[in-house]
């Protein structure tokens, strides 16, 4: 299974575990890769949604989760951080 960056649909899709098709691929990709990769901006997006529903405390939950994800952050440059 080749390394994919995760979009933000993607990605919060995942966090909600609500779609079963997201939710079963999410764990086979992470089985294989041993982590998911997301971009500042997919964090961005995400944090400004939870503080849109007022959900302070999933945003502190999803900050603190993010030790266990590749963050490709602004300025990462293609391909040479692609190179795990």
């Amino acid at each position: 299974m080749d390394r994919a960056l995760l979009d933000t649909d993607i990605f919060s899709e995942m966090l909600k575990g609500v779609a079963q098709t997201v939710a079963v691929r999410a764990v086979a990709y992470r089985a294989v890769q041993g982590y998911y990769t997301i971009s500042a901006i997919t964090v961005r997006e995400i944090v400004k949604g939870l503080h849109k529903i007022r959900q302070e405390d999933r945003v502190r939950q999803f900050l603190t989760e993010l030790s266990a994800v590749e963050l490709l952050p602004f300025g990462a440059r293609w391909p040479t951080y692609w190179t795990r």
